[in-house]
């Protein structure tokens, strides 16, 4: 009895979007959807979610703004110096979607630079790349604005700051 209480209290306690969070970058989503990308500048955070989480996100009731959200705050790069991920403030988000797509498939610009890149991957070498995956962003995105509260906070070291030999 003790034991199906102590699961019972587990299962309410934990996050209701640990499932399609946990999941976002994991080898086996990226194997398969592609992987997310983060990036920070001095005009915000360009994020691109492959469209098999963004759709799990908001099969768990979760919009946009809510999922950038949370997924910046669990994987954006908190130890960088052009924005402070420790730091409650409202953030500019540009949010692409990606998909895998047959090469066969893909628009005549994505085939030909691709084509263009396996051409250059393979001078010199006696193996001729090939694709494998192709994940392709779509070029239309959705601009966000974000009050960004983070709920952990990093312990940022930056090379030089403690010296070893004093």
């Amino acid at each position: 009895m003790i034991r199906c209480a102590a699961v019972a209290v587990f299962l309410l306690s934990s996050p209701a979007y640990a499932n399609w969070l946990d999941d976002a970058w994991t080898g086996e989503t990226v194997d398969r959807d592609g992987g997310p990308a983060v990036t920070l500048s001095d005009e915000g955070v360009t994020l691109v979610l492959p469209a098999d989480t963004v759709a799990a996100a908001h099969a768990q009731g979760f919009d946009n703004r809510r999922m950038v959200t949370l997924f910046i705050e669990r994987y954006g790069q908190h130890c960088a110096g052009i924005i402070d991920l420790d730091q409650k403030q409202r953030l500019r988000v540009h949010l692409f979607v990606s998909e895998p797509v047959d090469l066969n498939d893909a628009a005549e610009e994505t085939q030909q630079e691709v084509g263009d890149s396996l051409t250059a991957m393979s001078k010199g070498s006696r193996r001729v790349a090939h694709v494998e995956q192709l994940f392709v962003t779509a070029p239309g995105h959705q601009d966000l604005i974000i009050d960004y509260e983070p709920t952990r906070k990093a312990s940022c070291i930056t090379p030089g700051d403690h010296d070893s030999t004093s």
